[in-house]
Formats: structure tokens, sequence, C-alpha cells
């Protein structure tokens, strides 16, 4: 039995062992069926292509160097409107608000002027009073030099009828009593006489005194007829108004400011130039000649944005300390065609002032980002890269100038170009392909 069991067993084995035997077989023969039929592949011959590159042909042309700065526009002529008399406001012009329009010559506000007519009055009869005083003067010293011309001759008289008296009294005709009455009535003439003389001479310093009388009046009438003048205030010129801090019916003091107007058309704006900036405009300085400019309003996203023409007017005396930077006054010139839309410039907009400076001629402008670390350019010369030095005159914005280094029609790379290397190989794309 046991024999029996151990030969069933070696059977079972064998037949488990025949069969992984014919499934391995049959495994490698579909390999090596599935291997003889696999077709070699086409051997192809590795080509190298160079790298492909965009170019821009370097052009020279003439620039004209700007400077940008930026700035607060603010009124050239701005005119503080105060009261130079006491009083009540008792008109104010319609216009004379935020933002209105004054004309040259229209009247801005009016102090009540009737205390101030009286006064010029009382002034015009004072000078009529002295007038009147000094013509009686004159009269009384006409007066008086006729009365001393009858004085004298009535002294002449009387010391011709003493002088008979005398003779007829030696000659015992006249008796003692009608010689002194003769002496009295001489005596009497030349009294009279030198009475009209000391009035006479007294007349001078009364004129004196009345024509300083005269003069005072006239005086105190322009004073008052000059605060008469004083009790309208005018304008001076075509101007906006800025602000506005009276009423009428309120009553002001002298100073007491009512508000403010700026001329119309004549607006500046003070920018601040960086000093290595300056050489761009400095020969214009030289030559005692002022840059022109453009402003145009800031952060202004517009394709109907205006341009005003402008200029530098001055340049300050002082650099500033804290940003090392020299400030200058640009004078914005009145347009031909007025502006009467949102684009009017007005005080406290923020604009940029571009100063046109030299002109250079036959220098190359190209994008910023073409230029590599140590001011060199990528070109292409024969299909091959040359890497050039280059003397950049400006960096400006995204724009670089180049003024040295380059030549006429030379190919400048504007594609990436990595792993670039000296006279490597390379091919210029062509219609941008």
């Amino acid at each position: 039995m046991e024999t029996s069991s151990g030969i069933k067993k070696s059977t079972a084995f064998f037949l488990r062992f025949l069969r992984v035997i014919l499934v391995l077989a049959v495994a490698v023969g579909l390999a090596y069926l599935l291997f003889s039929l696999k077709k070699e592949p086409e051997k192809k011959e590795i080509v190298k292509t160079p790298p492909s590159v965009k170019v821009l042909v370097a052009t020279p042309v003439s620039k004209v160097m700007t400077i940008d700065a930026y700035g607060t526009v603010k009124p050239r002529k701005l005119v503080k409107i105060a009261a130079e008399v006491p009083g009540r406001i008792d008109y104010i012009h319609s216009s004379f608000i935020e933002g209105g329009m004054i004309q040259k010559g229209e009247l801005i506000a009016r102090i009540d002027q009737r205390s101030y007519k009286l006064e010029r009055q009382a002034g015009d009869v004072r000078i009529r009073q002295a007038k009147t005083d000094i013509e009686s003067l004159n009269q009384d010293i006409e007066n008086l030099k006729n009365d001393m011309a009858l004085s004298l001759a009535n002294l002449n008289l009387a010391q011709k009828e003493l002088k008979r008296i005398k003779a007829l009294n030696e000659n015992q005709f006249a008796s003692k009593n009608s010689l002194d009455k003769s002496e009295q009535q001489y005596l009497q003439a030349k009294i009279g006489l030198q009475n009209l003389s000391n009035r006479l001479s007294l007349t001078g310093t009364l004129m004196d005194k009345k024509t300083a009388a005269l003069a005072m009046a006239q005086v105190d009438f322009q004073k008052a007829d000059l605060a008469f003048t004083k009790t309208e205030i005018k304008s001076e010129f075509d101007g906006l108004v800025l602000d506005k801090f009276a009423e009428v019916g309120e009553y002001i003091n002298p100073g007491q400011v009512l508000g403010s107007i700026y001329q119309k058309d004549s607006l500046d704006v003070d920018v601040s130039i960086p000093l290595e900036k300056m050489k761009w405009i400095e020969s214009f300085f030289e030559n005692g000649k002022m840059p022109e400019a453009k402003v145009m309003v800031a952060n202004f996203n517009s394709i109907t944005s205006y341009a005003w023409l402008a200029k530098v007017a001055r340049v300050k005396a002082k650099i500033d300390e804290k940003t090392r930077t020299l400030p200058m006054t640009i004078e914005i010139m009145q347009p031909e065609a007025k502006i009467k839309d949102i684009f009017d410039l007005k005080p406290g907009a923020f604009v940029k002032c571009s100063i046109i400076g030299e002109t250079y001629e036959n220098i190359f402008v190209l994008p910023r980002y073409l230029l590599k670390p140590g001011d060199i350019l990528f070109t292409v010369n024969d299909n091959h890269l040359k890497m050039k030095k280059v003397t950049v005159l400006r960096k400006y914005e995204e724009e670089i100038y180049i003024n040295s280094g380059l030549n006429p029609g030379d190919n400048i790379i504007s594609s990436p170009l990595p792993g670039a290397l000296e006279g490597m190989a390379l091919t210029i794309k062509q219609n941008g392909n």
C-alpha cells in the first residue's frame, strides 16, 4: 500500500513538471517568432542645424534728447483781493465765485461809499473856502496898496501945509495955534501911512498861511478821493477766481482778504532736474537761450490728451540739498487756440514736462532689452555670432542710444539665444519665421 501511494505521487509530480516545460517551450517559440518577424528600424543620420534668430538692422538716426520731469501747475500771477479801507460790502460781482471768470477792469467788490462821498465833499468845501480866503486877502492887499498911495499923497500935502504955516508963522502971519494944528495933521498923516505899511508887511505871512491852508485842504481832498476810489476793487487782468471769503453785507477792515484770482493763461510748473541730466540741455544756457518744453497732464490715459508748448523761464539759484537736484520753472505758453474743455490746465494739475535738449546725429536707437551685461550686443556676421562692445550714450525709458561700436547695416539679434558663444553658427529667420 505504501509503495503504490508513493508511485502515484511521483507520477503526479512528473506530469506537473512536464506541463511547465511545455508552457515554457511554447513561450520561447512565440518569442522567437515575434522577434524574427520584427523589421529593423531605418538608420537616419543626425544633422546639426544652427540656431535660428531674429535680427534688427542697425540704422543711424537723428535723436533729440529730452528730459522728463513732473510737477504741479501753479499760477504765475496770483493776486489776493484785500480791502484797503473799512466799511460794509454792498456789491460783489456775480462771477466772483470759485472758478468764475472776471474780465479786466470789471468791478469785483464795492464798499459802501456814502461816508467817503461826504468826506470828499467836505474836502472840496475846504478847498473852495481856502481859495476864497486867498482871494479876499489879495483884495485886502490891493486895497492897502491903494490906501497907502492916498495916505502918501495926504502926507505930502500935510508936509507942504506945515511948511507954509511955518513960513507964515515966522513972518507973524499965522498964529501959534494954526502951526500946532498943522503939525498935528502932518503927524496923523504920517501915522496913518505907517499903519498901512505895517498892515501891508503882515500880508506876506498871512498869505503863506492861507496858501498852506489851501495846500492842506487839497491834500485832505486827495486823501478823501483816494479813499473813495479804494472803495471799488477792480480786476487788473482777465482772471479766474481761485477762492472767495466774503459776502455782501459783511463789514471788513483794511487788509482783510476777500478772495484771490489768478491771471488766465498764465501758468507755471516748478520741476527739479537731476544734475546728471543737465548735460542734455546745458548748451542752451551757455548760449544764453532757454530750452523749449512740452507739458502734458500726467497719468491721463487718453489718445486725445493735449500738449501745451512751454519753455524754461528761469533756473533757481540754489541746488536742493535733500534731492541734489536743480529746481527750475517751466513757463506754459498761451495756446493759439483756446481749449475750452476738461483739458484746460488749472492750478494743482499734476503734469509731465518734457524739456527739449540737444539733437544728436547718427546714433542708433535700440530696445533696451537687447543690451547684454558689459554693454555687449549680439550681432550676426557671416552667419556667425559676433559679440560687439558698444558705447551707450544714454539709457532712456525702454530705449538705449548708442553712439559708437555699431555700423550701419549690422544685424543685431533681437530674439533670445541661450548658450551664446562667440563665433557659433547661426541662421537668420526670414520674414519673422
